[in-house]
C-alpha cells in the first residue's frame, strides 16, 4: 500500500512580509483586516496576542497578488 505524501505545512507571513508582497504600505493592510468582516477586501488576517499581531497564509497571499495581477491585465487589455 503506498504511504500517504504529507503536505508542507501552511507558511504564515507577518503583515510586513504581506504588505512587501502585495506591494502595498502596512498601513493598509490594517484597514483591510479592520473591515475584513465586511468588504473581505485582501487576504484573511490571523489576528494573534489580543488582536494586535496579524499574520496572514501565504497561499492567501499569493492568491490575492494573481487575483491583482489578472484585473491589472484585463482592464489594460482593450476591447
Amino acid at each position: 500500500m503506498p504511504t500517504p505524501k504529507r503536505s508542507r505545512p501552511e507558511r504564515w507571513l507577518t503583515a510586513q512580509e504581506a504588505a512587501e508582497r502585495l506591494r502595498i504600505k502596512r498601513k493598509t493592510l490594517y484597514n483591510w483586516a479592520s473591515t475584513w468582516e465586511v468588504e473581505h477586501r485582501g487576504p484573511e488576517p490571523l489576528r494573534m496576542s489580543g488582536g494586535r499581531a496579524l499574520r496572514y497564509r501565504e497561499s492567501d497571499v499569493d492568491r490575492c497578488v494573481a487575483t491583482r495581477q489578472q484585473e491589472l491585465e484585463d482592464v489594460s487589455v482593450p476591447r
